[in-house]
């Protein structure tokens, strides 16, 4: 109730009841006229009877006046209530601690909103508990989610979408295009929109970083009406990093054996054809023979070696082990060949009973084929194999004065069959698979690989034992 209907009310009443004291008045005039003789004493009851119905008026009034101003600032504080309530429905926010004051004069109202909070807080709740649950669901997905709306602005996205694409925050109200730069993904979207169905394919990216993604698109509605889309994108880089691997792996093995089988098969032939009466020619071809199934046999142990690794076949068993001494053992067993080609061959530990916890044959193994290509690739110089410090970490390294390798192969140090030079390598008898070993055996070990190499400058392959 506003102010001006209250003033109408207000009006209302005193013309009602000044008409009301004024018939009165007269009809009162009129009887005691009639009934009473006496002029004077009539006289005087009128005015007196005329006083008691003014101050029976006064007082009405003012009663009625008190009454109409509870029931509007009541009426108000209600009004005030149900709009602050509306707000707080309209904004969604918590209805916890809201509740209506009790009006006796509105009691049907005030019982169906309190009904209704109740009702609405029950809701929300549940509404609340649903939508945890539901970000909980799209948060533990595994995979990149996108939703979009008709304009192919992205409405939701999950963290490993954002990290995906962004990796500094939310790509929420971003434009799909702006996100994820890929023409097969517009080509996608336009494809499901036209034939108004579900669709997948697969993408490259090449922006922040390459990616091979798997795409799963499907649209959704509101009453028959395209709303937007939704977009599962899976990561498959790593299964396509796989698969070229295993290309890789076969052709190179195929390469690796067809080679020495084809010339240990050449040889074997030429001397049953009568080259093994030609004794200066038989020893020869015989040398090869050997020399050619020697590099077969060491593929195939390699091999085997990675295998094992790989399957867990062969347990990593840590223990204390004497360092210095350990050196001492790989030094021994390379120092002929060392010595063959001038190369000095230096041990570089501060303290000969530095003991560290590793797999003693492992390691051996580890530094055997560290130190036998540092051997192979340097011309002039040596190795230097020691122990050291390196910001608060414990390391072990192997550093070489030898060709160094180029920055472009650093990173593929370590994969099977892979050789900065090959026809050298191949040359010096070498598999490709030394340093897919020594990776596999520090992988096992828990600890961690770093190569520093600069051509013409040797290369220092350290370590780290945490």
């Amino acid at each position: 109730m506003n102010l001006k209907k209250l003033i109408r009310r207000i009006v209302s009443v005193y013309v009602m009841m000044i008409l009301t004291i004024s018939i009165y008045y007269i009809i009162i005039n009129q009887i005691i006229f009639h009934t009473i003789t006496n002029k004077f004493y009539s006289r005087d009851l009128a005015v007196n009877l005329t006083f008691v119905f003014f101050a029976f008026s006064f007082v009405g009034t003012f009663v009625s006046i008190f009454y109409i101003v509870r029931d509007y600032k009541k009426k108000e504080r209600f009004l005030r209530e149900v709009k602050q309530f509306s707000k707080m429905v309209f904004k969604g926010a918590s209805l916890d601690k809201f509740y209506f004051e009790d009006y006796p004069d509105l009691s049907e109202a005030y019982y169906s909103l309190n009904d209704l909070t109740e009702n609405l807080k029950e809701k929300f709740a549940r509404a609340e508990e649903e939508r945890s649950q539901l970000d909980a669901t799209l948060e533990s997905i595994p995979d990149a989610l996108i939703i979009l709306d008709n304009k192919n602005l992205v409405i939701y996205s999950n963290d490993k979408a954002n990290s995906l694409f962004d990796g500094r925050g939310s790509i929420k109200s971003k434009p799909l295009i702006e996100v994820v730069r890929s023409s097969e993904l517009l080509d996608l979207l336009d494809k499901v929109k036209k034939f108004d169905k579900s669709d997948h394919g697969e993408i490259f990216l090449e922006y922040p970083q390459e990616r091979y993604l798997q795409v799963r698109m499907s649209p959704f509605y509101k009453q028959n009406d395209l709303t937007g889309m939704v977009i599962l994108l899976h990561d498959i880089t790593g299964l396509k990093k796989l698969e070229s691997v295993r290309k890789d792996f076969v052709a190179n093995v195929s390469h690796e054996i067809k080679t020495p089988v084809t010339a240990i098969k050449g040889f074997a032939e030429t001397l049953l054809e009568g080259a093994i009466d030609d004794r200066e020619y038989a020893v020869k071809f015989l040398n090869t023979i050997k020399f050619q199934s020697e590099r077969l046999d060491r593929l195939v142990d390699d091999l085997m070696t990675i295998s094992k690794i790989e399957l867990g076949v062969t347990r990593i068993n840590k223990s204390g082990v004497n360092f210095s001494e350990l050196v001492d053992a790989v030094m021994e067993i390379l120092e002929k060949k060392a010595h063959e080609k001038n190369l000095y061959l230096r041990k570089s530990v501060e303290k000969e009973d530095t003991v560290i916890n590793a797999d003693r044959d492992k390691l051996i193994q580890v530094l055997l084929n560290v130190v036998d290509n540092g051997i192979k690739f340097t011309q002039k110089g040596g190795i230097e194999i020691g122990y050291a410090l390196d910001d608060f970490r414990d390391y072990i390294y192997v550093k070489d004065t030898g060709t160094g390798i180029p920055k472009r192969c650093l990173s593929r140090i370590g994969e099977r069959f892979f050789r900065v030079d090959p026809s050298r390598s191949r040359e010096l008898g070498g598999t490709g698979l030394g340093m897919a070993i020594v990776k596999h055996i520090v992988k096992a070990h828990d600890w961690e690989m770093k190569i520093d190499s600069e051509e013409g400058q040797g290369t220092t392959v350290k370590f780290y034992l945490d």
